[in-house]
């Protein structure tokens, strides 16, 4: 007679601050994947603590009541092995991770702001106490894209990442692009939980921001909150700017990107951009993130998958429990310092719209030292494909756009099949 050995899984007590859209998305990924990460991982989760406002709401999740508590104090004195924060915003979610690395428990969290403001001192407070902060759940959804930077880190530096990193936005995009007006987008990312009540962040950057400071972060070693990011908001004008690249074979997508500079210094952004139909970034549609690391090979390093939604964050949170902590994001003595840069002196081809006649449009960027190569729209909604150039004299023409009441807007343009008309 044989015997087979069974052995116990490990147990690792859970305290989870928030139970909304995220924090519930992962209470139930917990339970229906309890059996599989026990025989894959030999670890049993057990959540013991769970901070929300209100105790007597009804979740609709698979846990007593008992572990319910509306105390913060309460919350931070509970022993627990990990922490996981998914408040959002800055308070209370920057006290309960300081308060329990101080105590020495791992902290996982996808919250983008507390990390772009606050990662660099959490990660240090991390670092005295001999233990973890993970974050890999904060930037690109379900996509790896944090854990891709940090296995690169000390091999190769890249020269530039980019990519589509609010799904909200591109959510919102896609269905203008099938004919679908902006206000019917936004209710509808509403509705299928992929943004907030105020989905401004979103549409003008600045969830986007937040994820290039993590980022450049990684990658480059530069301080989250010394990054210098220009920003450029998709509204207003973003119906427009839709409209004009369907007529020019192209689809508009909202792009961040940090890129290496002369200098070792990093220049950042967070725009829109024109890319041709049947590129990569043009077929990415929808929630869907996709993220280009360029380390110089023949083609970039991507990563891709849905960003937006509880059910992608909360499988980013649980991939980020069952991984070992890396160390702290420290880049070596010997490792190239990065600055970050005021200004880009990149040049890049432009389009700029306006509510005026082409000749007018030409004049104007005429006046502030603008080429124009080629113009597309009609009589009193023109827009000019600029030579390359700046981005100080793209800005010039928008404040004197802005100065004459044309309603302008800009995106940095990169079809590479323009005039080809979109089926």
């Amino acid at each position: 007679m044989t015997s087979s050995y069974v052995e116990t899984p490990q147990t690792v007590r859970l305290a989870l601050a928030g139970c909304g859209v995220v924090g519930g998305g992962l209470v139930r990924l917990l339970h229906e994947s309890a059996p599989a990460i026990a025989a894959r991982f030999g670890i049993r989760f057990d959540l013991t603590s769970v901070l929300v406002r209100d105790v007597n709401r009804e979740r609709n999740l698979p846990l007593e009541a008992r572990l319910f508590t509306n105390s913060l104090d309460g919350f931070l004195a509970h022993d627990a092995d990990v922490v996981v924060e998914a408040v959002g915003g800055e308070e209370p979610a920057r006290t309960i991770a300081s308060d329990a690395l101080r105590r020495g428990k791992k902290v996982i969290t996808a919250n983008k702001g507390l990390v772009a403001s606050h990662g660099d001192s959490l990660s240090a407070l991390a670092s005295a106490n001999g233990t973890g902060l993970d974050f890999g759940a904060a930037v690109g959804g379900s996509a790896p894209v944090i854990s891709t930077l940090r296995d690169l880190v000390g091999a190769s530096t890249p020269l530039s990442v980019r990519g589509i990193l609010n799904g909200t936005s591109n959510y919102v995009i896609s269905l203008l692009e099938r004919g679908v007006s902006l206000e019917t987008a936004i209710a509808s990312a509403r509705e299928r939980g992929l943004s907030e009540a105020d989905c401004s962040r979103d549409l003008d950057g600045r969830d986007a921001a937040d994820k290039l400071a993590i980022i450049a972060w990684i990658a480059f070693g530069t301080q989250p909150t010394g990054l210098h990011i220009r920003r450029t908001p998709l509204v207003p004008g973003l119906e427009r700017l839709v409209r004009i690249a369907a007529t020019d074979g192209a689809r508009v997508r909202f792009i961040a990107e940090c890129a290496q500079l002369p200098g070792c210094r990093v220049a950042a952004a967070v725009e829109p951009v024109i890319v041709a139909s049947r590129s990569a970034f043009g077929r990415t549609t929808l929630e869907e993130n996709r993220v280009e690391v360029d380390l110089g090979w023949a083609s970039p390093l991507s990563v891709s998958g849905p960003g937006a939604g509880g059910r992608p964050t909360a499988a980013a949170l649980l991939s980020d429990l069952l991984r070992v902590s890396p160390p702290p994001n420290d880049r070596g003595a010997g490792a190239t310092r990065f600055l970050s840069a005021t200004t880009d002196p990149r040049e890049h081809r432009w389009l700029v719209a306006a509510a005026i006649d082409s000749a007018s449009l030409n004049g104007a960027a005429a006046d502030v030292g603008l080429r124009s190569e080629r113009f597309i729209g009609d009589y009193l909604d023109a827009a000019v494909i600029t030579a390359p150039a700046p981005w100080n004299s793209v800005e010039r023409l928008i404040v004197a756009l802005e100065l004459a009441n044309a309603r302008p807007c800009v995106a940095r343009y990169e079809n590479s099949n323009e005039g080809e008309v979109l089926q």
